[in-house]
């Protein structure tokens, strides 16, 4: 029988229990595989997005006093933001967690519905067995290894394609909103307004906007919006407005063949020497090399690139 919480505030602060462990570096991933056991901690929280897949078994979780109860051969998702523990286990089976920084999740620009849900802080789960899940979630887990960055792409492109069809099939809310009552409206409140600087930044990263107008969005300063959303995500608004446009200029020079400055104008860096700077920062080579070696790696993308 699930226990019961009382407020997570009155146990232990908030603020104590952040686990940094639980959020990957950008561009990258953690991946665990584990038999399920009750938390030592009173609950524990993360800025992670959290992708759960169960084998043999089935759990009861709690989210800041609400219990979900999570079925085997179902993927679960959800915002690690809401302090939750594990209650009770049922069966000798094992879980396998899947770590990705909100940056990255929503970098992928996954249907809006999905999105909300979860950053608003719904967990979810697939609605039916899909034995390929299984096959997936292991084959990641056995390749952890593979630190590589092309094996890393891979992965994450993996895991992306996964959701993207979860949001398609549709899905099961296991928890549909965050407990209130309990000291989670403030940060509910935080939230939002890093969801609104998000989604801002999302809309608009194409255009000349920079973090005095990502602040306006959450009608928040821009210190006190720089605060709140290095707090949750760990990178500052304009690490993440530059993350935002590399990654749409990754996709325009593998799948176009527009003019390396057309790419930086239209990803929306001010200027082509800008867009060579933050691109070798970040990739470690230029633009024009990303794309040789991304067609070389790509048979497809390689037949088509010959004249």
């Amino acid at each position: 029988m699930a226990q019961r919480l009382g407020s997570v505030d009155a146990t232990v602060p908030f603020s104590e229990s952040v686990d940094q462990t639980r959020v990957p570096t950008p561009n990258n991933f953690i991946i665990e595989s584990h038999r399920p056991t009750l938390f030592d901690t009173p609950f524990h929280h993360h800025t992670s997005v959290e992708v759960n897949f169960l084998q043999n078994c089935h759990l009861d979780y709690s989210f800041s006093g609400q219990v979900a109860k999570l079925k085997a051969n179902r993927l679960v998702v959800f915002w690690g933001a809401a302090p939750h523990k594990v209650t009770d286990v049922y069966g000798e089976g094992r879980i396998t967690n899947i770590y990705l920084s909100l940056g990255q999740f929503v970098r992928w620009g996954l249907p809006s519905d999905l999105v909300k849900a979860i950053l608003s802080g719904e967990v979810i789960a697939s609605r039916n067995d899909d034995p390929l899940d299984a096959l997936l979630i292991n084959r990641i887990y056995n390749e952890k290894h593979l630190e590589q960055p092309p094996w890393r792409r891979t992965h994450l492109a993996e895991i992306e394609t996964r959701l993207r069809r979860l949001a398609l099939e549709g899905w099961s809310t296991l928890i549909s909103s965050p407990s209130r009552g309990n000291g989670f409206s403030v940060r509910s409140t935080t939230m939002q307004e890093v969801e609104s600087m998000l989604r801002f930044i999302s809309e608009n990263f194409t255009l000349p906007i920079n973090v005095k107008d990502i602040a306006a969005a959450s009608s928040l300063s821009p210190a006190r919006a720089g605060q709140v959303f290095r707090d949750v995500l760990t990178v500052s608004i304009k690490k993440h407005l530059t993350r935002t446009r590399l990654s749409h200029a990754r996709m325009l020079l593998v799948e176009t063949e527009a003019k390396v400055s057309s790419v930086a104008l239209d990803s929306g860096f001010a200027s082509l020497s800008a867009f060579y700077e933050a691109f070798t920062k970040e990739h470690k080579q230029s633009p024009a090399e990303y794309r040789r070696q991304s067609q070389r790696s790509n048979p497809f993308l390689a037949f088509h690139a010959q004249p």
